[in-house]
């Protein structure tokens, strides 16, 4: 708390007079993070067209978003590396776990239309589409100088790769058979 109270120039009774407590401020960190989340990156989901192309805009929004929070992304990812209560109720039931689960709900309303196959596992999806972009942000120094993560160099050669790959898989596509007229 006295590292935050000196980072923000203000002395630590300033910030206890606000936050009561570490988990307090921690909770506050994160709602601050999360909002607007809705709003700018669900309905990229949600759209009734190509879900493809959502999901680009989406990684391509989230990209976006994450860049402009580094310093919060590395406290959450410590606070959840280290098992925090703050960050284990975030992650669980807070406004983080709320957002989670528009974007699960949002890939499940595709399946149910038959944009998504229905044996996928939207949560894993929702997690894949989400982790990913934490990674390559956290990490982009390292991620950069990898010739193999040369898709990374740009937010919307990932963002169109990271779609494509969730929307289509690794599977490889078979050449359509063509039948024997006789």
């Amino acid at each position: 708390m006295a590292d935050i109270a000196a980072a923000a120039g203000v002395s630590k009774a300033t910030v206890f007079h606000h936050y009561r407590s570490k988990d307090q401020l921690y909770g506050a960190l994160i709602n601050d993070a999360v909002a607007g989340f809705r709003e700018q990156l669900v309905p990229l989901l949600d759209a009734e067209g190509d879900l493809q192309k959502g999901l680009k805009q989406f990684a391509a929004a989230h990209v976006e978003r994450l860049a402009g929070m580094r310093g919060t992304l590395r406290l959450v990812m410590r606070g959840i590396l280290d098992g925090s209560p703050g960050s284990l109720k975030a992650l669980s039931g807070g406004a983080m776990a709320e957002n989670f689960s528009l974007i699960v709900e949002a890939l499940r309303r595709a399946q149910q239309r038959g944009a998504i196959r229905a044996d996928a596992d939207a949560g894993l999806a929702a997690v894949v589409l989400l982790c990913t972009t934490w990674f390559v942000i956290q990490n982009a120094a390292a991620v950069r100088r990898n010739p193999d993560l040369a898709v990374t160099a740009t937010a919307d050669s990932y963002a169109t790769e990271l779609a494509r790959l969730l929307y289509l898989g690794l599977e490889p596509r078979q050449a359509p058979r063509i039948q024997d007229p006789s």
